[in-house]
């Protein structure tokens, strides 16, 4: 999962999804470093430089989760003052598609990300079976 250097997205089922830097919205990625998803709301703090960093691909699929996650909230606040922006309606439909397979893909591999996951095993809670996050080094 990665854009490329035109901001095309692509995943491992290559789903494209072209954006184009003239809109009004950041990529997922800057949006969620910035905290803000659209361009001309965002303000810079100073020189301080956004950018998140992961060490593995675990951290790295969770970090593509929560960045996505990050992107749905708020164009949803967006669409609740603009509700007939097709294209931003389209776009969020989009990215809770990519966010979707996103997290099928983390439950699959390493496990339920909510306790109302429908991968979360039903014959035996393993729920608490994973490291707690004070626990990882």
């Amino acid at each position: 999962m990665y854009f490329d250097q035109d901001n095309n997205y692509y995943d491992d089922d290559s789903i494209n999804i072209s954006f184009d830097r003239n809109k009004k919205l950041y990529t997922p990625d800057e949006g969620f470093n910035k905290g803000n998803m659209f361009v001309n709301e965002y303000s810079k703090y100073k020189d301080y430089v956004y950018k998140l960093k992961v060490s593995n691909d675990k951290d790295r699929l969770l970090y593509e989760i929560q960045m996505y996650t990050f992107a749905l909230k708020d164009i949803i606040l967006f669409l609740d003052t603009h509700p007939n922006d097709n294209e931003i309606i389209r776009l969020y439909n989009e990215y809770l598609n990519i966010e979707k397979k996103m997290c099928d893909k983390y439950e699959s591999m390493y496990g339920p990300l909510t306790l109302g996951s429908d991968n979360l095993n039903k014959n035996n809670w393993t729920w608490i079976n994973s490291p707690w996050p004070w626990e990882v080094m």
